[in-house]
Order: structure tokens, then sequence, then C-alpha cells
């Protein structure tokens, strides 16, 4: 089963809403990854890695949409991508019932609930409508705000990798963490 569309009321009063990506988005979410991605601090990408065709992109949301251990939500705001989150589930036999998740917002609609939203939107669908049994990231040891939400979240600790991350000639350690859904 897939997510329902909701309209979620943001802590600064803007509403958002929260929906399925469709792969008619493609051209949405390469704009919106593009206006975040290499400005952000703790985005793992360097300039130029980001460039999917059109065409690639379509196959990846709809990869998204296929799979049922994964899932792919988009935030709109007045018809315009504000936010994202990706649940990635893994295919092999073994660990179908773990998934990768990353999200990512441009920066003035940092601090207002919307990674919340987007949280709760996946955390929700994968308690109640999907496989999964365990979520994980990884972040940046330095990412404060991603640390703080995740751990209010339910999230937990298991690892640090001291260097993982290599930006700007720059080493950043990595956090990794998991929830487990049932």
């Amino acid at each position: 089963m897939k997510f329902s569309p909701k309209t979620i009321d943001l802590k600064d009063g803007r509403t958002i809403l929260l929906r399925h990506v469709e792969v008619s988005d493609a051209p949405k979410v390469i704009e919106f990854v593009h206006g975040f991605v290499y400005d952000e601090e703790f985005v793992p990408l360097s300039e130029g890695e980001f460039n999917p065709t059109l065409a690639e992109e379509e196959q990846i949301l709809s990869n998204y949409i296929e799979r049922p251990n994964s899932l792919f939500l988009v935030a709109e705001f007045n018809g315009k991508l504000v936010g994202n989150i990706n649940v990635d589930g893994h295919q092999r036999k073994i660990m179908r019932h773990t998934a990768v998740f990353g999200m990512g917002m441009h920066k003035e609609w940092q601090s207002c609930g919307l990674g919340t939203a987007l949280l709760n939107g996946a955390i929700d669908w994968a308690k109640n409508d999907s496989e999964l049994e365990i979520l994980y990231l990884q972040v940046y040891a330095e990412n404060e705000a991603g640390l703080a939400l995740y751990r209010k979240m339910g999230f937990v600790e298991h690892g640090r990798i001291p260097n993982f991350f290599k930006q700007n000639g720059r080493y950043h350690d990595e956090i990794s963490m998991h929830l487990i859904l049932k």
C-alpha cells in the first residue's frame, strides 16, 4: 500500500501537502534538488554529481513507486516542491526488511517542522503499510540539527566512522543510526 496524501500545518503557520511522488514529478524533483544540494553543508555530494537526465530520474522515481518496501515522498507548498524523503528498501531477500533513507529541503524550510513532518510520514508508512522492520541512516557528526531530529524521532546511534566524508579537502565523521519499527 502506498502513502495517502496529507495536509500538514507547520510550526510557522505554513501548510504543506505531503504526498507520494509521481513519475511526472521528475522535472520538479531535478529542479528541487539542484536548488539545495550543492549549497548545503551536510549533503554528501560534490558539485556536478547530481545530474540525471529526465529519463533517468523518471526511472528512479518509477522504482520507488513500484517497490513495496520503498517510498519517495515530496512536500509541496503552493505547487512547488520544498522537501522530500526517500526510503530505499533493500532488494536482496535477506535485507528486504531494512531501508536506508535520506531527506532534503531548501534552507528556508529548515526549523519549521518540515523535517518532522517528512519523517513522521515515512515512519508511519513504514510501520503500517510496508514489510520494513528497520530504518537506518548516515549523518554528518557535525549536523547537530539533524541528529537532534533523528533522536527526537526515536533513532539510536549504533556507530561512528571517523573521516568518512571528505568534502572540499576537509574530513567529517559519520554517525550511523537506526530505528526498530516492529
